[in-house]
């Protein structure tokens, strides 16, 4: 009995991706500015950037160092289905590149939301850019 447990616990199922957004839809936040900024927002379109899938939003779109922003994805019903995880990737220039996912609402499968909060040195003034991916399971 603990052979077929053993077994049923090594089994590791890996899950290919293939975005199914353009790789260009991306906002600039700026991080370090004074005041706080208005929702910076893309429409999100597809890999050839011909339909319109959607929408992402980044609220406040920029605001000083520590600054707690809600990105927001909302996918059209008509390709909410096809959409398994979504992902923004942020590139702060010389501060690097990160990446994580967002999570997907429990009452609306189009709907994936998450926070980021800005940091950086004290008088820093930048501009980030976030890059949002939706992916299909392969």
């Amino acid at each position: 009995m603990l052979f077929l447990v053993l077994l049923a616990c090594s089994d590791e199922t890996v899950i290919n991706w293939a975005q199914y957004n353009a790789p260009d839809n991306a906002v600039t936040v700026v991080v370090g500015s004074i005041d706080l900024l208005p929702t910076v927002d893309v429409m999100l379109t597809s890999s050839t950037g011909t339909v319109e899938i959607g929408g992402a939003s980044v609220d406040p779109g920029g605001g000083p160092l520590g600054t707690i922003s809600t990105l927001t994805i909302e996918v059209l019903e008509d390709y909410a289905a096809d959409i398994g995880r979504v992902s923004v990737q942020t590139d702060s220039g010389s501060r690097g590149k990160d990446a994580f996912d967002l999570r997907r609402d429990s009452a609306s499968d189009g709907i994936w939301v998450g926070e980021i909060q800005s940091v950086g040195e004290e008088g820093e003034v930048r501009e980030d850019q976030f890059l949002f991916q939706l992916w299909q399971e392969d």
